[in-house]
């Protein structure tokens, strides 16, 4: 968990509804992904993501010091998604509005109940991105880490270090092709580095 999230999650803890909005904002695509891969049906996953964050705000008090937020989220969210997956009237329902059928779903379900969310998943999961992000030159670190960190656009990126957008795509690109293959057993999990 970095710095910013570890400081966001103390104010949550203590009841600040903006630090709340800043980890939902954050939060809610890399959730979206995650969930959307092994449930198929959109107003559910962003049914399964809301509840997700709701039981973040809800269990704030009860949660210790060293709750890494990641993998807090990921594991409520998956457990949600198991609840959906196994509930018969979502599986009735999901059925009948898409062309999902029932080997795919179990694939879904079987898939999902083997994936660790623990926090030693995201502790492995931290020393691999840190590992990963040492071997990159000193440019292209910056730029990833202003890009996929701390969420800047290409060309708020190309102005701040005084490079072309190119320059910028080509250094995240470079970057994003060392990143799937250390992380390619934690994919489903680490996706929102891909998203763009």
């Amino acid at each position: 968990m970095t710095d910013v999230e570890k400081c966001l999650f103390e104010k949550i803890r203590n009841g600040d509804e903006a630090a709340f909005e800043v980890i939902y904002k954050r939060y809610v695509p890399r959730l979206f992904y995650f969930v959307h891969e092994y449930v198929p049906f959109r107003d559910i996953v962003e049914n399964i993501i809301q509840d997700t964050l709701m039981v973040l705000w809800n269990k704030r008090l009860t949660l210790t010091d060293n709750t890494n937020l990641g993998a807090y989220l990921f594991t409520v969210a998956k457990n949600n998604c198991l609840y959906k997956l196994r509930d018969q009237r979502y599986k009735q329902k999901l059925f009948e509005s898409t062309d999902v059928d029932e080997p795919e779903l179990t694939l879904n379900l079987d898939a999902l109940t083997v994936l660790d969310t623990s926090l030693l998943t995201f502790m492995e999961i931290e020393q691999i991105i840190e590992t990963t992000m040492d071997q990159l030159p000193p440019q292209c670190r910056t730029v990833f880490k202003l890009s996929r960190f701390e969420g800047k656009k290409n060309k708020e990126i190309a102005e701040e270090l005084c490079i072309s957008i190119k320059a910028v795509e080509g250094h995240v690109s470079k970057a994003l092709k060392l990143f799937r293959t250390t992380l390619k057993d934690y994919i489903p999990i680490m996706a929102f580095l891909f998203m763009r």
